[in-house]
């Protein structure tokens, strides 16, 4: 049996808005020991596709309309789609 703090913690959201902040860390950090800045743009994109779907599972447990969590899919999804058209399509 799981804590009660724990279930509260996973089931109210917050869970994903500790991921967020780890996401949001780890740019940092990355970014000040990144010394390619093309990478950069590509890291930003990454980390938005990821925060993307953490906004949407934050929407979805914390109980918000269908469609902001559409919204949230939705921006994952572009930020997804442009990674992937940098990753295949840019300059190596």
């Amino acid at each position: 049996m799981l804590p009660d703090w724990l279930l509260e913690f996973v089931g109210d959201g917050r869970i994903a808005l500790l991921a967020l902040g780890v996401i949001a860390l780890e740019a940092v950090i990355i970014a000040l020991f990144l010394r390619r800045r093309a990478r950069l743009g590509q890291l930003v994109l990454t980390m938005a596709s990821g925060a993307g779907l953490l906004g949407a599972l934050h929407a979805a447990l914390s109980g918000a309309q269908p469609g902001m969590i559409a919204l949230w899919l939705v921006a994952a999804l572009v930020a997804h789609a442009a990674d992937m058209l940098t990753r295949l399509f840019g300059r190596s």
